[in-house]
């Protein structure tokens, strides 16, 4: 748990971080092609890159914060146990998805990404492809964070699709 105590304090960071980069970009791009009618190729395809760098980083903030959304209508009808049974199942699907995603996404940057440039940027796309693998590790460790979490939450009898009612 400490582990992803750690990278959550680290992605938010990176979060914040990549953010200012995508907001200093988007305008450095607005400048140069409505102020100065100059525009610049650079721009836009830094900020495409960032985005998804802060998607695949912030999703596992998200994760961790249980910020996604869910409609747990049907199973809150059910007893406590076979929530968190079904938390857990879903959990584990989840997982399962980030590990082929992870495995798919890193054949992708190390054996794709040096063989090719960025149009404009000229950087090798593995700079670019990394943030995949490297978010779906992050949102993974999160994902056996808020399983062992929720499970615990669901011993004390409580919900373990969110964090303990301040009732």
């Amino acid at each position: 748990m400490k582990l992803a105590d750690r990278l959550l304090v680290v992605a938010k960071l990176l979060t914040i971080l990549i953010v200012a980069g995508m907001v200093f970009s988007v305008l450095v791009g607005v400048f140069f092609r409505f102020v100065i009618p100059i525009p610049m190729a650079w721009p836009p395809e830094a900020a495409r890159f960032l985005m998804v760098a802060v998607t695949m980083i912030g999703a596992s903030v998200a994760i961790r914060q249980l910020d996604h959304v869910g409609i747990t209508l049907l199973v809150d009808a059910l007893p406590m146990r076979v929530r968190g049974a079904l938390y857990i199942f879903g959990n584990i699907m989840i997982a399962v998805f980030l590990i082929v995603f992870i495995w798919f996404s890193w054949r992708l940057t190390v054996e794709m990404g040096p063989r090719q440039t960025s149009s404009s940027l000229g950087v090798s796309m593995a700079i670019a492809y990394a943030s995949m693998p490297i978010g779906g590790v992050m949102m993974l460790i999160q994902i056996v964070a808020v399983s062992i979490e929720g499970w615990q939450r669901t011993l004390r009898s409580q919900s373990p699709f969110g964090p303990p009612s301040a009732a």
